[in-house]
């Protein structure tokens, strides 16, 4: 996967963001969207740089959470090119407390989600837990990634989380270099 750079403004917001480099700056105008993209990264591996505002705060970070993931996404499906190297699928299932989230991707350049995760309160401090459901669907569109991610649990903040979590970890080995083109077709999409 190679570094990517990758800007998107609208009136609503401004995003600037790099895809695997070393270094990890996350800044968003909500806290709790730039803990779960610092969760992303580490898991994953992957080097994020995030500056993003929002222009048009609404009050539940809808705006920023699906521009950070269209913009992620978009730098995603850049970086990978033709997605030939890769080992193309991942997998996780991921305790966190009494959340376990499950998640598989495939990132071949078919987009796909399904995204099952229940949220008992609707807003984790200004985020409202719709927008990361919106995030995950959003990004897997944009980045081509088929994704299904589910979680169980009873804490909004530790199945938002184990999410975040297992996705990262889905894409770790999803991403990893492959000798071999992962397809009994001899291309992919």
């Amino acid at each position: 996967m190679k570094a990517t750079t990758f800007e998107r403004t609208t009136r609503e917001t401004r995003i600037r963001l790099s895809l695997g480099e070393k270094t990890n700056t996350i800044q968003t105008s909500e806290p709790m969207l730039t803990h779960f993209l610092e969760q992303l990264s580490f898991y994953s591996g992957i080097g994020l740089t995030v500056e993003a505002e929002d222009l048009v705060p609404l009050g539940d970070a809808h705006h920023l959470a699906e521009d950070i993931a269209i913009a992620l996404g978009r730098a995603f499906d850049e970086a990978l090119g033709d997605r030939a190297k890769i080992a193309r699928y991942g997998q996780r299932l991921l305790p966190m407390d009494e959340a376990l989230a499950t998640c598989a991707i495939d990132a071949g350049g078919r987009p796909w989600a399904v995204i099952d995760i229940p949220f008992p309160m609707p807003m984790l401090g200004g985020l409202a837990t719709e927008n990361i459901l919106h995030f995950f669907r959003s990004l897997a569109m944009e980045a081509r990634f088929t994704l299904n991610l589910s979680v169980k649990g009873e804490n909004t903040h530790h199945m938002a989380e184990a999410a975040f979590k297992a996705l990262g970890m889905a894409l770790r080995e999803a991403l990893s270099p492959s000798e071999d083109l992962r397809s009994t077709k001899g291309v992919l999409r």
